[in-house]
């Protein structure tokens, strides 16, 4: 177990001696860092040394050693050299012996500091950490512990502050193919089964890119699929009518969500819901190797955010849905949504809609604030954002009331925001609780039926630990991919089939066409060759399978084609640059994959 791991039991140091390091500190002439090493140094050993009376020192002397901290940590030499380093050491090994108190004073204090304050001191901890790894063989021992400690309370202040952008946090020495995430996955689920400590970076997760956290979820996912499937099998050996995975055979539109939501009701009911998935569309003939079930994804998703199911409403100047209030009860509808969502994580999908930011945060337990209404409601948010910031509320002559649609558009119908609204004028003296309350309407109260019915049908496949590790902003790019269209990435990673190598001149010319294309008909050409133009949270080099362009014949006018499930292009072997760049822009400007376009 790492130093200060297990309960810690508080040790205070000196008073005089943190009065002796800030009184030293203003004084310092020469051999600035040699001297602040050597008060570090004396501070550690005066806390480690000290006895304890179980008791909190008070407040002055809390500020005076916050202050004394403050002080040696905004050192810009501190990772200059050896010397540096040691006190960064012997400062993060001196906060991390505190009570859990003065721990949390200290992400107070640090809560306050700039970017240019707080980027610094990242920076040489992430450098720390790295040197530390490597000098240990690629080990976690006690320094790196109290390394990833320290740093977790600067994240947690920078959560509070916003001085930096989150993903400074990610450490690059375990978001890499050489760290073994699953051995550290396994150690957070089964601590003391791979070794004597505890110790596991998921316990850290801001350390975990988006990427490193969605392998952990597979893993996750893919145990509990296993285990499905075997029950399955071993099921099938007394009763002989188990089926292994979970098949979902539908019609097409318009009876796609009808069929689909008493399926997955049963299987909800048969706890089969966590099974492999494949799915088969009703007298159609083909085998699900992926590919169908991104086509009835992309289908059922298209058909539940259609204005005419009347579930969401699309913002027209967001472009994103949001769930529309409603007095029709449509629990189960909106328990589909959620339950799919989750499938298609469970299974390896990205869907294609637009949710604001809001609805990942209210999944992960966060409370709506006036901020979060900016991206539901823009112009709301500005209203209310003017009317806090200027004294004309008695203008307005407005009442603690709210107006809202009612269903099938029949007009509008008036709601108290509080009892008796309607007789309760807003003023500048109670229109912060007017805001507070219209706030909570709009977020909350007129779509709780909704949002609660959505986020238990996605906890139905997505309650486990490892989504937990994500952030709101991760679980958006989890569920609907990354924005980056990094082409470079896939030709780097492309395979090649039937004759064509990269240096064959049709497959460069296919480059060079690629690479010069806009965003727009790169994101057609990607939806032609993978059946959507989502980007894996991996980026483009992950696709799965691989991307494989195979040669198609000789020169013709035949167009290029492609199996979407298998990601793969069939080119023809054409004779000059130009004939094939105007026959793959026709192909992929005018087909319509799997009918979606």
């Amino acid at each position: 177990m790492p130093p200060c791991a297990a309960a810690e039991t508080p040790r205070f140091i000196d008073r005089a001696l943190v009065e002796q390091t800030l009184s030293s500190l203003s004084g310092m002439q020469a051999d600035m860092l040699q001297e602040m090493h050597s008060l570090s140094d004396r501070m550690l050993a005066s806390w480690q040394s000290s006895s304890s009376n179980g008791q909190m020192p008070d407040e002055h002397f809390q500020a005076l050693l916050l202050r004394a901290v403050g002080i040696l940590l905004l050192n810009p030499c501190v990772d200059d050299d050896q010397v540096g380093r040691r006190l960064l050491v012997n400062l993060m090994d001196l906060v991390g012996c505190w009570p859990a108190p003065l721990r949390q004073k200290l992400v107070t204090e640090l809560a306050q500091w700039s970017t240019q304050q707080m980027q610094p001191l990242i920076i040489a901890v992430e450098q720390h950490l790295t040197i530390t790894y490597f000098e240990h063989d690629n080990r976690i021992d006690a320094a790196t512990y109290q390394a990833v400690k320290f740093l977790s309370i600067v994240a947690e202040a920078n959560d509070q502050s916003k001085a930096v952008n989150y993903t400074q946090f990610y450490l690059d020495i375990i978001n890499i193919e050489d760290f073994d995430v699953k051995r550290d996955y396994v150690s957070w689920k089964r601590p003391g089964l791979l070794s004597d400590s505890d110790f596991s970076f998921c316990h850290y997760p801001f350390v975990y890119d988006p990427a490193s956290k969605s392998d952990i979820l597979a893993y996750e996912n893919t145990g509990e699929m296993r285990e499905q499937f075997h029950d399955a099998i071993f099921e099938s050996f007394f009763t002989g009518g188990s089926c292994p995975y979970l098949v979902l055979r539908t019609r097409r539109s318009p009876y796609l969500v009808h069929d689909t939501l008493l399926q997955i009701q049963n299987a909800s009911a048969n706890n089969t819901l966590k099974r492999p998935l494949k799915v088969q569309f009703i007298g159609e003939q083909g085998v699900d190797e992926g590919g169908v079930q991104k086509e009835f994804f992309q289908l059922l998703m298209r058909d539940m955010f259609d204005a005419n199911y009347g579930m969401f409403k699309l913002d027209e100047e967001t472009r994103m849905y949001w769930f529309r209030p409603s007095n029709i009860d449509m629990t189960m509808e909106f328990e589909l949504v959620g339950t799919m969502i989750g499938l298609a994580i469970y299974n390896s999908h990205l869907l294609e809609f637009s949710f604001p930011m809001l609805t990942y945060r209210k999944l992960m337990g966060h409370k709506p604030t006036l901020q979060d209404l900016r991206g539901v409601h823009p112009t709301i948010h500005a209203s209310l954002q003017k009317l806090l910031t200027q004294d004309i509320a008695s203008q307005l002559g407005l009442v603690f009331q709210v107006e809202q649609e009612t269903d099938f558009g029949e007009g509008l119908e008036t709601l108290d925001l509080e009892a008796d609204g309607a007789s309760k004028a807003v003023t500048d003296d109670n229109k912060q609780h007017y805001v507070d309350l219209y706030v909570r309407h709009l977020l909350e109260t007129s779509i709780q039926r909704q949002f609660d019915a959505f986020q238990r049908g996605f906890k139905r496949l997505c309650g486990g630990p490892a989504l937990k590790l994500f952030r709101a902003e991760e679980l958006e790019k989890l569920i609907c991919g990354s924005q980056s269209l990094d082409f470079l990435a896939l030709e780097k990673h492309t395979r090649y089939d039937d004759g064509y190598s990269a240096q064959s001149q049709v497959v460069k010319w296919f480059w060079e066409v690629v690479h010069a294309l806009p965003q727009e008909q790169q994101k057609q050409l990607l939806f032609f060759v993978t059946g959507s133009d989502r980007v894996p949270i991996k980026g483009l080099a992950s696709l799965t399978p691989s991307f494989t362009i195979s040669r198609a014949g000789p020169h013709s006018d035949r167009l290029p084609t492609a199996h979407t499930c298998f990601n793969h292009l069939l080119l023809p072997d054409y004779q000059d640059l130009e004939s094939m760049r105007g026959r793959l822009l026709l192909s992929i400007q005018n087909s319509e994959g799997f009918g979606l376009m």
